[in-house]
């Protein structure tokens, strides 16, 4: 199925002053992120050189001077360290960090929830991006004195949070800036064009996230959030469980007018065949209309840089008529 992808024009000119810098200052324009450190960025730096944050598992991070050897272990991390310009840092990262392609030319320290202390270790990081499912790993890590930075979001805010948290240890503080601003106008641009949609005007959507056994996105979900956004309205967003499994009866009992489902690697057409023959769903207003769609599995369900991607492409299959 052909992605849907549309294309908002963002124009951003942010001047970065830097200390003691002439009027030569350089300017960021759309979608390029300075890969330069600049000396605005050592605000946040101790006159010893050190960084002292609190990250997203609540732990106080100390970190000396700035890391030139980065190691993520999730594919969010590594999806936000190469948007802040720091690839030729990240030395190593899961087997499951496949964006951007350059990320696959890196070093693998193992699966996502598996990694490999010896070959992290081998690796000689200055500094760990974890997640918390290295809940585990992150006190062992800290025993080899290597300083373990642990960002998550659940939320768009939280999103921009980790940015900002990796950009400041990293000393490319305007370059997080940008990048946050950039997404900030994108989704503006995105709700000012849905915005004046009434909400019994708004289309329902049943987003699937695996099909066996049927599970869907409830109110905690990333997901959810990216649907909102949309302008759409998330059939089970009145859930309290992040992703709460669910029957064939109940999503047809729901009528949404979309169904949205990932395309993990080349599945759509196996799973939308299979989608016609489930109880109820001969009278689901999606089916009915042929409004079921294949989107990118990674940019809806990672908590990364592409989220702003996943909103444009919802928008666009929610209300193709005014974008």
């Amino acid at each position: 199925m052909k992605k849907i992808l549309i294309s908002v024009m963002v124009v951003i000119a942010l001047c970065l002053w830097i200390t003691g810098c002439d009027s030569g200052d350089e300017v960021v324009e759309p979608g390029e992120i300075l890969e330069e450190e600049t000396a605005g960025n050592e605000a946040s730096v101790e006159v010893d050189g050190t960084v002292v944050v609190t990250d997203q598992m609540g732990r106080e991070v100390i970190i000396s001077g700035v890391p030139q050897r980065i190691i993520s272990l999730s594919p969010s991390n590594t999806e936000i360290a190469f948007a802040l310009g720091l690839a030729d840092r990240i030395v190593g990262v899961t087997e499951f960090c496949n964006y951007p392609p350059e990320a696959m030319e890196k070093d693998i320290v193992g699966g996502f929830s598996t990694p490999s202390i010896e070959k992290i270790v081998e690796l000689e990081p200055e500094l760990i991006l974890a997640s918390t499912i290295h809940e585990e790993e992150v006190p062992r890590l800290e025993e080899l004195g290597i300083p373990v930075l642990v960002i998550e979001s659940s939320t768009l805010v939280e999103l921009y949070t980790s940015m900002s948290l990796v950009a400041e240890v990293t000393g490319v503080i305007a370059n997080g800036e940008a990048l946050i601003a950039s997404m900030q106008e994108r989704i503006a641009a995105v709700e000012a064009v849905v915005g004046s949609i009434e909400p019994g005007d708004r289309v329902s959507v049943y987003y699937e996230v695996y099909s066996d056994p049927l599970m869907s996105a409830g109110k905690g979900a990333f997901i959810n959030e990216i649907i909102t956004l949309a302008g759409g309205v998330n059939i089970f967003g009145d859930l309290e469980e992040n992703y709460p499994q669910v029957s064939a009866e109940y999503v047809a009992e729901r009528q949404p007018d979309i169904i949205l489902f990932p395309d993990y690697h080349g599945t759509a057409d196996f799973v939308l065949a299979g989608m016609t023959d489930r109880p109820g769903w001969e009278s689901v207003p999606a089916v009915i209309n042929n409004e079921v769609y294949a989107i990118s599995d990674d940019a809806f369900a990672r908590p990364g840089p592409r989220v702003v991607d996943a909103v444009e492409e919802a928008a666009e299959i929610f209300y193709p008529e005014l974008f």
